[in-house]
C-alpha cells in the first residue's frame, strides 16, 4: 500500500496559508503576501469608490472582516518562513514593532533558505516540492 504524502506535499492551501507547521521558501512567502494584497485590494477599492456614507460603512467591514483571515494568514506564512530559516516562530512578533518589521520582513524575503531537512521539516527547495 502507497504511503500518502504529507500534508505539506500535496499542496494544501490551508495548510500553507493557515498551517504553522513546516516550512515555505522565498518565492512561496512573496506568493502569499502578494496573494493577500491581491485579496485585501478589492474591498480598499469598493470603499474608496463607494459613494454615500452607508455603503462606505459596508465596504469598511468588509475591510476588516478580510483583513482578520489576512493577518494571521501572514503571521503563519511568516512563521513557516522563519522555520524555513531555522529560527524561532516567536521572532514573528518583531513584525508587530514599527521600526523594525520592515527589516525583519526584509529579511524574511532575502535570507536563504537553510541547506537540507532542519526540526521544522525537509527543504522545500527540492523538486516537486
Amino acid at each position: 500500500m502507497a504511503t500518502r504524502p504529507a500534508r505539506h506535499m500535496r499542496g494544501d492551501m490551508r495548510w500553507l496559508l493557515f498551517s504553522g507547521s513546516g516550512r515555505i521558501c522565498r518565492r512561496t512567502y512573496l506568493l502569499g503576501i502578494a496573494f493577500w494584497m491581491a485579496v485585501l485590494a478589492i474591498p480598499v477599492t469598493t470603499a474608496v469608490n463607494a459613494g454615500e456614507s452607508t455603503a462606505r460603512a459596508v465596504a469598511g467591514f468588509g475591510i476588516i472582516l478580510a483583513l482578520l483571515p489576512a493577518i494571521a494568514s501572514l503571521a503563519t506564512l511568516s512563521v513557516k518562513r522563519l522555520h524555513d530559516i531555522g529560527l524561532p516562530s516567536g521572532l514573528v512578533f518583531l513584525l508587530l514593532v514599527p521600526g523594525i518589521a520592515v527589516v525583519v520582513l526584509f529579511g524574511l524575503v532575502v535570507w536563504p533558505s537553510a541547506i537540507g531537512p532542519n526540526r521544522y521539516g525537509p527543504s522545500p527547495d527540492r523538486p516537486g516540492y
